[in-house]
């Protein structure tokens, strides 16, 4: 008889071995999260997430990007990496549970502690977003993002922080290229985001 841990690992491993499989595919794009060095000490505070996509165009691709990445499903394979530390596949998402992961790794890992929606917690922390589109053209990947955090206690806010960031890659090998280009200008913007100066602002 097979021992019930051996076969719940096996069961894990082909769950990997079949998520590893579907981010190969160009059906979906990879995104690797480089998360900052840590500075200052941890944050004790508990927030609540709520992702809010407020673009005009809902469309990441444009018509050109989309003719070189035919197939793509709007699903995205997140990796995370630490500094000095290997990258770990966390899984694979649309946009919106995409950038609610990317931001819970963020705040959790300057101590942060994520709380579900309905949960006892010291502020709802807001994401809202207002562009993130991948271009093509002139043999380069050409992607944007702006997003504003806001951090609020019962509807009223506390504080807010707008960010906004571009960034571009040379074509050379379509796929690979356009995931390069995304992850660095979603690590980069992400880790532009003060955490401990809109908690202050905040008086949390």
């Amino acid at each position: 008889m097979m021992h019930p841990f051996r076969k719940l690992k096996g069961v894990g491993l082909l769950a990997i071995g079949i998520l590893a499989a579907a981010c190969a595919s160009s059906n979906v794009m990879n995104v690797q999260y480089q998360l900052p060095a840590v500075a200052g000490g941890p944050i004790p505070r508990s927030v609540v997430i709520v992702f809010d996509d407020a673009r005009k165009n809902s469309a990441f691709l444009t018509r050109s990007a989309r003719a070189e990445l035919e197939g793509f499903s709007d699903v995205y394979a997140l990796t995370v990496s630490r500094p000095g530390r290997g990258s770990e596949l966390k899984g694979a998402y649309p946009l919106a549970p995409l950038f609610t992961e990317i931001l819970r790794y963020r705040l959790e890992d300057s101590g942060v502690k994520v709380v579900p929606p309905g949960a006892n917690a010291d502020a709802e922390f807001n994401l809202v977003l207002n562009e993130f589109q991948l271009d093509f053209g002139d043999r380069k990947w050409s992607a944007s993002v702006a997003y504003e955090t806001r951090l609020l206690k019962n509807g009223t806010l506390l504080s807010k922080q707008a960010v906004t960031g571009s960034a571009e890659r040379v074509f050379f090998m379509k796929k690979a290229d356009a995931e390069k280009v995304v992850g660095e200008l979603v690590s980069d913007a992400i880790n532009q985001m003060d955490l401990a100066g809109l908690f202050k602002r905040a008086g949390l």
